[in-house]
């Protein structure tokens, strides 16, 4: 059945590059001819404050940028924390790709309050939803600070979940990132189709 269109939630805090993501995703889906509305919000922390993007593809005009709670087919968070907060705006049958990565807020740093005593992690296994977890720690690699790149690790997951061309993905990084750091990017998303294809099975 040919694919007439999903709602997908990116999320994460400033400075992990989730407009990238964002915007590398829409020119993948401009190239196969769907019709796309945008809408990122971005928290008062230029690097730490939430940001969120409301990505959404048809091939039918799209009349709105934002996504109700519940019309969620895709949640890809770069922080646990925002994950949680975004888990009910899923689908029954939405799916989850999450990083274990934490920013803890400067509230809980400085005692205002105390941070949760479960464990992010397990609780977003426990939603009930299918969950794919990537633990940047787990996938360190010399070639590239995957703490910097994960944005283009989950680029290459999502696609390879969704049977994307690898080719066309990376030919689009080419062309958008500045020269320097392509290399990098290209390393980072060849790590990202590795560990797809190692670990998509559990979902």
């Amino acid at each position: 059945m040919q694919d007439t269109g999903k709602n997908i939630i990116i999320a994460g805090v400033g400075g992990q590059g989730i407009l990238l993501f964002s915007n590398l995703l829409s020119k993948y889906y401009m190239k196969l001819g769907y019709e796309l509305k945008i809408s990122d919000v971005i928290g008062l922390g230029q690097r730490g404050g939430g940001v969120e993007s409301h990505f959404r593809y048809s091939t039918k005009p799209v009349l709105s940028p934002f996504i109700k709670a519940g019309d969620v087919d895709y949640l890809l968070s770069f922080e646990q924390t925002e994950t949680l907060r975004y888990l009910h705006c899923l689908k029954e049958d939405g799916i989850v790709f999450s990083s274990t990565f934490e920013l803890t807020t400067s509230s809980v740093n400085t005692r205002l309050e105390k941070d949760m005593p479960e464990s992010k992690t397990e609780l977003i296994k426990q939603s009930g939803k299918k969950t794919f977890i990537i633990d940047p720690e787990e996938n360190k690699s010399p070639d590239f600070d995957i703490s910097k790149m994960m944005n283009i690790v989950m680029l290459a997951i999502y696609a390879e979940f969704r049977g994307y061309s690898h080719e066309e993905m990376m030919q689009i990084v080419r062309e958008s990132v500045p020269e320097k750091f392509v290399a990098g990017n290209l390393k980072a998303y060849e790590k990202g189709i590795s560990i797809a294809r190692a670990e998509l099975t559990d979902i």
